[in-house]
C-alpha cells in the first residue's frame, strides 16, 4: 500500500511538468490541394513567441515549424481539396531539421545580400557597389536545378568556377545592370522611374529553416527613405514584399509621385509578356540566349493591392493606385525552365495557383 501511495504522489508532482496541448484545425477552403506554411498567431496559442514547441500530425509525426520575428508560428503543412488537417501543438524541444531556406550578406563578393529556398535565389546590391559607380538597381536572380543549398559554393571564389557558368547545380544568368530586374519597387515621379540603386543597411530578420526574411533599408535621396522587407519561404518561388517611405516632409511624397514595382522586359525579346490586372509573367531570354537556350520566368504579384499596369522604359510596372500612404504589399518571383518549370504555360498555372491561395488562405481553429 505504501509503494503505491508513493508512485501515485510521484505522478502527481509530475503532472504540473507536463506542457498543455493545444488541438489546430487547418482547413482548406478551395479545391486545389494546398502544400505551404500557414502562420498561426502566438497569443491564441497561449505559448510564448520563440519558445521551443512540438508540432505533430494526424500520424503522430513531428512537423517542422519556426517561430518569425513578428510573432508568428510557421508549420509546414499539407491539406487535401476541401479537407481538413489536425495537428497538436506543445512546448517541448523541437527535433534538430535541416533548413529549407538561407542567406547572408556576403563580403566575399562585395555586400552582396542573398538568399535561397529550395528552389531559386536572389540578390541584392550594397554600398560597396554603389560606391564603384555600377548601376546595379534591381533584384538579381540565381537559378538552380537542386533543391540543395547553393549560394555558398557559387561564392566560394573556387578559380575553377564561375557563377556565371552552368556547370550543372546553379548559375547567375539573369540581366539586371541599370533595371529594376525582377520586382523592384521604385518611385515613379513626371511619367519617369526613379531607380532606388543600392541598399544603405540590413538587417536579417528570420533564418529558417521554413522562412527567412531581411529587411534593407536605402540612402535618403531628396528627403525620402524607402524600406524593404522581404521574405522568401519553403517550397516557394515567390518572394513578399514589403515597402514603405518615410520622408522629412510634414505631406509625405512629394506631388505627382506614385510607388510601384518593375519587372525587366528585354528590349531584344518583349513578346512574352502576360499582363493581366493584377500579375504580369515574362519568359526572359537571359543574358545570352543563343548559347544558353533556356529561359527565365519572371512575375510580379499583387493579391490584395489594386494597381494599374503600365510599360515604361523597357519595364511592365505595377503602379499603386489610391493612397501613397501606408505599406505597399506584392510578390515577385522567379522559376528556371531547366528545374521545376518547363514552360511559360506551367508558369502561367504557378501562378493562378499561388493568387488563389493567396486570396484564400488556410483557416486556422485553435482549440
Amino acid at each position: 500500500m505504501r509503494r503505491i501511495i508513493a508512485v501515485f504522489i510521484f505522478f502527481m508532482f509530475l503532472l504540473p511538468s507536463v506542457k498543455a496541448q493545444k488541438t489546430i484545425t487547418i482547413t482548406n477552403p478551395t479545391s486545389a490541394q494546398r502544400s505551404e506554411l500557414v502562420s498561426i498567431p502566438a497569443g491564441p496559442l497561449g505559448i510564448e513567441a520563440g519558445k521551443g514547441v512540438i508540432v505533430r500530425d494526424a500520424f503522430g509525426i513531428e512537423r517542422v515549424s519556426q517561430w518569425t520575428y513578428d510573432g508568428q508560428l510557421l508549420v509546414d503543412v499539407h491539406v487535401r481539396p476541401h479537407g481538413k488537417a489536425v495537428l497538436t501543438i506543445q512546448e517541448g524541444i523541437p527535433a534538430a531539421i535541416r533548413s529549407s531556406v538561407g542567406g547572408r550578406m556576403y563580403p566575399e563578393r562585395l555586400d552582396d545580400i542573398a538568399f535561397e529556398n529550395d528552389r531559386i535565389g536572389f540578390r541584392l546590391y550594397g554600398p560597396a557597389m554603389q560606391r564603384k559607380g555600377e548601376k546595379g538597381f534591381g533584384h538579381d536572380v540565381w537559378v538552380k536545378r537542386t533543391t540543395d543549398f547553393v549560394l555558398e559554393e557559387l561564392y566560394s571564389n573556387d578559380p575553377r568556377l564561375s557563377f556565371h557558368l552552368d556547370y550543372g547545380r546553379a548559375l547567375d544568368c539573369y540581366g539586371v545592370g541599370p533595371t529594376l530586374g525582377c520586382g523592384t519597387p521604385c518611385l515613379v515621379r513626371d511619367g519617369k522611374i526613379v531607380y532606388p540603386w543600392c541598399y544603405d543597411s540590413y538587417k536579417i530578420l528570420d533564418k529558417g529553416p521554413l522562412r527567412f526574411t531581411v529587411q534593407v533599408n536605402f540612402p535618403t535621396v531628396d528627403g525620402v527613405t524607402e524600406h524593404r522587407i522581404l521574405s522568401l519561404d519553403k517550397g516557394s518561388n515567390f518572394c513578399e514584399a514589403t515597402v514603405w517611405y518615410t520622408t522629412t516632409a510634414p505631406d509625405g511624397l512629394p506631388s505627382g509621385t506614385s510607388v510601384a514595382a518593375g519587372l525587366a522586359i528585354r528590349a531584344a525579346d518583349p513578346t512574352t509578356v502576360v499582363m493581366s490586372k493584377d500579375y504580369v509573367h515574362y519568359a526572359d531570354p537571359t543574358v545570352d540566349p543563343e548559347r544558353h537556350q533556356f529561359q527565365i520566368y519572371s512575375a510580379l504579384l499583387f493579391p490584395d493591392t489594386e494597381v494599374q499596369m503600365k510599360q515604361m522604359e523597357n519595364h511592365v510596372l505595377g503602379i499603386q493606385k489610391h493612397s501613397q500612404q501606408g505599406r505597399f504589399h506584392y510578390f515577385f518571383g522567379a522559376a528556371w525552365s531547366e528545374f521545376d518549370v518547363r514552360s511559360q504555360a506551367e508558369w502561367q498555372l504557378r501562378i493562378e495557383w499561388f493568387m488563389l491561395a493567396q486570396r484564400h488562405p488556410l483557416q486556422v481553429t485553435i482549440q
